[in-house]
């Protein structure tokens, strides 16, 4: 006996696997929603707040190692020159990081123009061996400091050689 085309068993089993292909992604569960993250954003923000160093933080840093490079400079230790140079450095460049605007204060614009000079003639005095440029060049970056301070309007804070070094348990000589 011939089956007609529409009763073929070789045409049935197309239509009736496609139906059930169609009916599979009904029956998958549906995907789990993404969780909510909002409270653990919220934490993770003042975590970050409260561990970041303040401003007056890094300032504070910042005044030890001048005062240490002034020291340094003057026994003619040109490896903790190098070092104190180098610290400085990192503090500008965390402070333009965590603090570019501070009370609408153009913080890491003013550290750049006004210390990157000084710090540069600071190197080539150490780079030299010379105490007299490095004196001068010393007097220039604590100029800029204190110029920063008036641009911030913060000349309360009048930066000055140091009298005498800030960590007494560290020698300044060779």
């Amino acid at each position: 006996m011939h089956l007609p085309e529409a009763a073929s068993p070789r045409s049935r089993p197309a239509p009736a696997l496609a139906s059930l292909l169609l009916l599979l992604p009904a029956c998958a569960p549906a995907p789990p929603e993404a969780p909510d993250t909002s409270a653990l954003e919220a934490r993770i923000q003042e975590l970050e707040e409260r561990f970041t160093p303040g401003l007056h933080t890094l300032m504070g840093a910042m005044a030890n190692r001048h005062a240490m490079l002034w020291f340094a400079g003057q026994a003619g230790n040109w490896e903790l020159v190098d070092y104190q140079i180098h610290e400085m450095e990192e503090l500008i460049e965390e402070i333009e990081e965590l603090h570019p605007v501070y009370d609408d204060i153009p913080v890491a614009l003013l550290l750049g123009e006004m210390t990157h000079p000084a710090i540069d003639a600071l190197e080539t005095a150490m780079a030299a061996g010379d105490r007299a440029a490095f004196t001068s060049s010393f007097d220039r970056l604590t100029q800029a400091c204190n110029s920063c301070h008036v641009a911030a309007d913060r000349e309360v804070l009048l930066v000055v050689r140091p009298s005498a070094p800030p960590i007494t348990n560290l020698s300044l000589q060779r």
